[in-house]
């Protein structure tokens, strides 16, 4: 009995080993596991070299395919190039190779196994300019964007104008669609569509016919330079996002709320605005004309002014003391609908004009007059810098300057007889002066009265002889 006891258990001893030998044997395989692919490239059976290169010939291909995007019937196309898309080929063999081989054993022959049965895809590693790829999605949503128009009256024909559906790019979700296409190597494979959304505007032509509005109460126009491309783009952004602004009586009006932030990811183009008293260039530069014409058009109108703030510098298309100029999240222009019905915002461009009016129910029974009085001109102060580079005693202007204003601005109201019914000082506006900054040299040297230096003499004397 123990004799067959011992062969029993050496068979088994045996049998268990060789199905563990069988079962290990992937463990110790000198190529990729079966069943791995990289991009749909079947890369199973490979030695990690072989993956290296294949990787590195593959490349070429892909960088010569252009990811395309796809909108209605417009295409849209990214060269991986002009984002320096390229594949890691050494990282992404790395990660092929170590499929399989990490973990613990019972973890290693799991995945080994699963590979086989159903597959495993590796994505590739990439690398590309995140910047130039921002910068791009950023020009696309300029192009997509377009933003809602309620329905408006218009000025030249009093005719109801429909409102219109605008649409938004989502760019995050299109940057996240644009990666994953890269990380499967799949460029030119199919087109992307772009993932827009449907704004719809505040106001439709059946909801301004149930409020009443088609009388005309005022309106005020200013002009701007068309062939600034960029400031005349960002006038007419924002003249876009306020018109058709209804606003109930009792009502606040925000600029700031209605136009957004002034952000090229929200249409916005780089234009001169002023910062600190400097004309600077920065996003959004134009969008204060929209808001001073605004202005304009709601004082002429009657309506009362909660938050409003003056330029820090007399501006060429408005009158002293009748602009408004707004910051993002630090100034706002806001007036409430201080009358008993609703009325409406219109704003348009038509050339290089900028025509801003307020619409409601019944024209205005009163006139507006606006009267600017007690101004003042404040003197620029003179800077002066010293310049080595200028001879002594020479002066050299460098900036002239400008002289700076006060003023006080009044609205005067009046019945239709010409009686005056009522009398207020909008604003006590201040405009500071420009320096003015004179350079100059060093200074003359001083010249010295009476004696004059001793000056070495020669003795007549010969010199004695030793």
């Amino acid at each position: 009995m123990k004799r067959w006891a011992g062969i029993i258990l050496t068979v088994a001893i045996l049998v268990i080993g060789a199905a563990a030998f069988w079962l290990a044997r992937p463990l110790f395989a000198q190529t990729v596991y079966n069943g791995i692919t990289v991009g749909n490239i079947e890369v199973g059976g490979k030695t990690r070299n072989e993956v290296a290169q294949l990787l590195a010939a593959w490349q070429k291909n892909q960088k010569a395919k252009p990811i395309l995007l796809s909108y209605e019937s417009t295409i849209f196309r990214i060269e991986p190039e002009n984002i320096d898309y390229f594949i890691d080929a050494e990282a992404t063999a790395d990660a092929v190779w170590q499929f399989g081989r990490q973990g613990s054993l019972w973890d290693r022959l799991k995945n080994i196994r699963k590979a086989e049965t159903e597959g495993w895809s590796t994505p590739l590693t990439i690398k590309y300019n995140e910047n130039k790829l921002d910068s791009i999605l950023e020009q696309l949503q300029e192009q997509v964007n377009r933003p809602p128009r309620n329905a408006t009256v218009s000025l030249e024909t009093g005719g109801v104008v429909p409102e219109e559906e605008g649409r938004q790019l989502d760019v995050a979700a299109l940057k996240q669609l644009v990666l994953t296409r890269l990380n499967q190597g799949e460029a030119g494979t199919g087109n992307i569509l772009l993932p827009v959304s449907t704004v719809y505007p505040e106001l439709t032509a059946k909801e301004l016919s149930q409020n009443g509005i088609k009388e005309l109460v005022s309106v005020y126009t200013t002009v701007f330079n068309t062939e600034d491309f960029n400031r005349s783009a960002n006038v007419r952004l924002s003249a876009q996002k306020i018109n058709g602004k209804l606003l109930y009586p009792g009502q606040v009006f925000s600029y700031n709320e209605t136009v957004g932030p002034r952000e090229k990811s929200q249409g916005f183009k780089e234009a001169m605005e002023i910062i600190n008293g400097e004309f600077v260039p920065g996003v959004g530069g134009g969008v204060c004309q929209v808001s001073t014409t605004l202005y304009n058009a709601v004082i002429l109108a009657g309506l009362s002014i909660v938050e409003r703030t003056n330029h820090s510098k007399p501006l060429s298309y408005v009158a002293l003391g009748r602009d408004a100029t707004v910051v993002y999240n630090v100034l706002d222009f806001k007036f409430v609908n201080n009358s008993d019905a609703p009325v409406m915002i219109m704003a348009e461009t038509v050339g290089n004009k900028l025509n801003v009016g307020i619409f409601g129910q019944r024209s205005l029974d009163k006139n507006v007059d606006i009267v600017t009085t007690n101004q003042q001109v404040i003197q620029p102060p003179i800077v002066k810098k010293s310049d080595p580079s200028l001879a002594a005693g020479e002066n050299k202007i460098e900036n002239p300057g400008k002289v700076g204003y006060e003023v006080t601005v009044l609205r005067i109201i009046r019945d239709n007889t010409g009686k005056e019914i009522q009398r207020e000082i909008l604003s006590r506006d201040k405009y500071a002066p420009d320096n003015t900054v004179i350079r100059f040299g060093p200074e003359p040297k001083a010249v010295q009265s009476g004696k004059p230096p001793d000056v070495e003499s020669k003795s007549p004397v010969a010199p004695l002889m030793r």
